[in-house]
């Protein structure tokens, strides 16, 4: 990985059925996170902080 990157996975029928096969490097997109992820983030916000190692 490179700073400043990122990777993603794209299922096949998305790419297909969008204009995500149009776009170049460097070009702009709008990503939205699963809506599960934020959930679990918000579940998990201050957890670590919790945590006793034994």
């Amino acid at each position: 990985r490179r700073e400043g990157t990122f990777a993603v996975a794209i299922i096949p029928t998305t790419y297909d059925l969008t204009t995500l096969s149009e776009k170049a490097v460097g070009d702009p997109i709008h990503v939205e996170v699963d809506v599960v992820a934020k959930y679990v983030e918000s579940m998990l916000d201050g957890y670590a902080e919790r945590l006793v190692v034994e």
